[in-house]
């Protein structure tokens, strides 16, 4: 009788693997083959786009040198400190409603695009103005010194183009309209390296490699921005500007919570940076840094494509109350994120020498801060994998609450070694507190529609 059992338990697993493989399957309905093709456009998109970026950062690390490298990573990171700012986290709101109500209250999800429209711009054009008026003054806040204020001025415009670009994802990803937003990057990616290789054989400084920078990235924002119209188009037909100002409290009930965890990580992140190039020899470990960063940057990339393609069918489920296929679904991203994650890690750090080598004679002998940065990416993929369960249900405030924790620990402790801060010393710091984020995420995060099953059962 038990080896009958267990023949029968062996089958069941044999045919649900082959279920998986089969072509049939990947074609059907079935909520996890939606997801693993939405996925998989945007895998591929992300891919290709992340690879381009990394053979970018090689030749402008190559071109510029480990000091002016180093300023360039300071320059976006600054832009990734003040996205979410003159995005208002909005992006977040965009997708958590489009996704919920675009076919059973398209008023509701109009308003929310709308409003989210004419705020972005307002703040978009206004960082830009502000950059135009004050490039001097936000040259020495930066750089600790006069003569980069047009690198500042033309990242205000990435700054500008990512911000709305942002929000034309989130549409096209609420509308799982993944093939078009591949599309996108892929187009964006190919004509950002194209410049780029122009530039570095042609005028090899931080301003001509800012600018080809800009450039792609304002084709990137056409690119996305020209789709997401109709979309737009269609849900704000249902609504006036009105209804987007009564439901600016949805917004703010929404996107503050998420907004100021943006701030607090954004924030956490850079103060680090900022500090670390005080001192002129800084820029160096920065360039490092960076390049650890940009190389974990791929895996990073591919979990958003992951949550991407999962957030919106998570938001779609957890409406039906179908709580099983939300725990199913997110059971399976947080074992390919993780599991990615390791393993990426693990040969990149063994191939850190051919790596840095690429980059230049400067970055040679840098393994061991190049590999502390590529650590942090284990703890990071399973705190993105179970924020989207967070972001899908819509508990935003207890995300923050979650990252306190961790903006004590990364901010604490620069502040603290702040006179004596080092590359190294940094790096502890920030896989410090990505591991107990990720010990406070598994403790306290409840899996999809666990209190749903919990209160059925009672």
């Amino acid at each position: 009788m038990v080896e009958s059992r267990l023949r029968r338990r062996d089958a069941v697993r044999v045919n649900r693997a082959a279920k998986l493989f089969s072509p049939a399957y990947w074609r059907s309905d079935s909520p996890i083959a939606a997801w693993l093709r939405g996925a998989g456009w945007l895998f591929a998109s992300s891919f290709i786009e992340r690879v381009a970026a990394l053979v970018q950062t090689v030749l402008i690390a190559r071109a510029l040198g480990i000091e002016d490298y180093g300023r360039y990573a300071l320059i976006f990171s600054t832009i990734g400190l003040l996205t979410p700012v003159v995005g208002l986290q909005l992006p977040y709101a965009v997708i958590y409603f489009v996704s919920r109500y675009q076919a059973q209250d398209p008023a509701r999800a109009g308003a929310i695009v709308l409003l989210g429209r004419r705020l972005t711009l307002v703040t978009t054009v206004a960082a830009v103005a502000v950059a135009l008026l004050l490039p001097a003054p936000l040259s020495r806040w930066i750089f600790a010194t006069d003569g980069y204020g047009w690198p500042v001025i033309l990242g205000a415009v990435i700054l500008l183009a990512g911000v709305q670009a942002g929000l034309s994802d989130t549409l096209l990803q609420a509308s799982e309209r993944f093939r078009t937003l591949a599309i996108a990057r892929l187009s964006s990616a190919t004509l950002s390296l194209v410049a780029l290789l122009v530039v570095v054989f042609l005028s090899p400084s931080l301003t001509a490699v800012m600018a080809a920078v800009a450039g792609a990235a304002l084709f990137r924002l056409a690119t996305v921005a020209i789709p997401a119209r109709t979309i737009a188009a269609r849900l704000v037909a249902h609504t006036d500007f009105r209804q987007a100002l009564a439901a600016s409290s949805a917004i703010l009930h929404f996107s503050l919570p998420s907004g100021l965890l943006s701030m607090v990580i954004g924030y956490a992140m850079w103060i680090g940076n900022y500090y670390l190039t005080r001192d002129p020899h800084g820029f160096r470990d920065l360039a490092v840094i960076n390049t650890g960063v940009q190389w974990r940057s791929p895996i990073l990339m591919v979990m958003a494509s992951l949550s991407s393609a999962i957030v919106p069918m998570l938001g779609r489920y957890l409406g039906a109350d179908d709580h099983a296929q939300s725990a199913r679904l997110q059971r399976y991203h947080i074992l390919l994120n993780v599991g990615t994650a390791l393993v990426f890690s693990v040969v990149a750090i063994g191939a850190s020498s051919l790596i840095l080598g690429l980059y230049g004679h400067d970055f040679r002998g840098q393994n061991f801060l190049f590999s502390l940065f590529l650590l942090a990416l284990v703890p990071t993929a399973y705190v993105t994998a179970r924020q989207q369960e967070l972001v899908a249900g819509g508990r935003m405030w207890m995300q923050l609450v979650l990252f306190v924790p961790f903006a004590a620990i990364a901010i604490g402790g620069t502040w603290w070694y702040s006179d004596r801060l080092s590359g190294a010393l940094l790096g502890f710091i920030q896989l410090t507190a990505w591991m107990v984020t990720a010990a406070l995420v598994a403790l306290f995060v409840k899996p999809p529609g666990a209190a749903a099953r919990s209160a059925g059962e009672a």
